[in-house]
């Protein structure tokens, strides 16, 4: 069965997990990605969790659907070679500090001279322009930079980031977006163009409505740990055996759980009526819903909101969500057999396409692992150059 970006060919000089992810997601979808890693390997290689035998498992899952090569941009014969490769791609991802590659003389208007209909997509950490285009950062410094580590956590608490990376892996999944409209351009006009995103500019975009709170109403929504400052009631609730995560968002749904925990009363008048009651009076409420879900089970509470079509789950851990029958039928946990370390269990693609759908092909390379076919086919390149080149430091 075909798939959607089947014939597309992606050049990834990416590390770590923006980057990575984003051409991952475009190889589950069909697309031909390259890893151009530095002879030796990349530092994202060296980073942890490890593997009983030493592999690093980020590179493992994020390097899934990819062919893999080296190449030392910083020699010339080098360079020449990455500009014969960037003739026969569409697409280039990189997310070096912004200004590296135009050192290198391998920049984006560098690059359009030998191929006008090169999409090129650069990740940094604050963007291409603006005062801070040239410091460096990961994804906490996103966190901290755009106000959301001060919207996370309980009152009091000093500020804290997401459990996990998700501005690195919501920028991958902006990029890949941004990639895919540059296609959709070149399809019409003939014409690459250059993407730019950032983690600072991912994490502003997902601040919601606090920029227009502070702006025109004046506030600044403080830490509501797992509560929402205009829904209620909303939070975790702990029962016999474990918690439960509880939303409720509009008054019909109100009126249902109230009448479920025996305060049907609770759902008339100004003080519960309206979210905008319920949120000023969430204190209250938290009690009620806490008071009752607390004489149950994880199970029994689950069963029974579920029963009244109101939203709610077990919090789970690792282990319960691993073998949790709905993620199973998803088939977001998969396993991908590797050679050198077995099978191993990773997200599954989250994109459901009917008619074109991914699929996890092959594991991820090893360090150059793909020179042959990759500079023979494409670029001719005979094996006595190879050696050559690999005698000279430029593979």
């Amino acid at each position: 069965m075909a798939q959607p970006l089947e014939g597309i060919r992606v050049l990834d000089l990416t590390r770590f997990i923006s980057g990575p992810h984003c051409c991952m997601l475009l190889a589950d979808m069909g697309a031909e990605v390259i890893r151009v890693e530095r002879p030796g390997g990349e530092d994202d290689r060296l980073v942890g969790p490890f593997t009983p035998n030493g592999e690093s498992m980020l590179v493992l899952i994020c390097g899934r659907n990819k062919r893999g090569i080296t190449l030392n941009l910083r020699h010339e014969e080098g360079k020449a070679v990455f500009r014969r490769l960037v003739k026969a791609s569409d697409i280039l991802v990189e997310n070096f500090a912004p200004g590296y590659m135009d050192s290198l003389g391998l920049g984006y208007e560098a690059l359009r001279s030998e191929n006008p209909r090169l999409i090129y997509a650069g990740i940094s950490a604050f963007g291409a322009t603006g005062p801070y285009r040239d410091y460096g950062g990961f994804d906490a410094m996103a966190q901290a930079l755009s106000g959301m580590m001060h919207l996370t956590g309980f009152p009091g608490d000093p500020p804290v980031k997401a459990g996990l990376p998700v501005i690195d892996y919501g920028t991958g999944v902006y990029t890949a977006l941004g990639i895919l409209l540059a296609l959709r351009h070149r399809d019409r006009t003939g014409e690459g163009q250059l993407v730019d995103t950032s983690l600072l500019d991912t994490a502003v975009s997902y601040l919601e409505t606090v920029p227009a709170e502070y702006r025109v109403l004046g506030t600044a929504r403080p830490q509501t740990g797992n509560r929402r400052p205009f829904t209620a009631p909303t939070d975790n609730y702990r029962a016999k055996d474990g918690y439960v995560a509880v939303g409720i968002a509009t008054d019909a749904a109100w009126r249902r759980l109230a009448r479920l925990v025996g305060r049907p009363e609770l759902a008339e008048g100004p003080r519960f009526a309206t979210n905008e009651g319920r949120a000023r009076n969430q204190q209250y409420l938290n009690l009620v819903v806490a008071g009752w879900v607390a004489e149950r089970t994880v199970k029994e509470v689950v069963d029974a909101l579920r029963e009244a079509r109101l939203p709610v789950a077990p919090v789970q851990t690792v282990t319960e969500m691993m073998v949790d029958p709905q993620i199973i039928a998803r088939e977001m946990i998969v396993e991908l057999d590797h050679p050198n370390t077995g099978p191993v269990p990773m997200p599954g693609i989250p994109i459901k396409l009917s008619a074109t759908p991914g699929a996890i092909r092959r594991p991820a390379p090893q360090v150059g692992q793909d020179n042959a076919q990759v500079y023979e086919t494409l670029l001719g390149l005979s094996s006595q150059e190879l050696a050559r080149l690999k005698a000279q430091g430029v593979i």
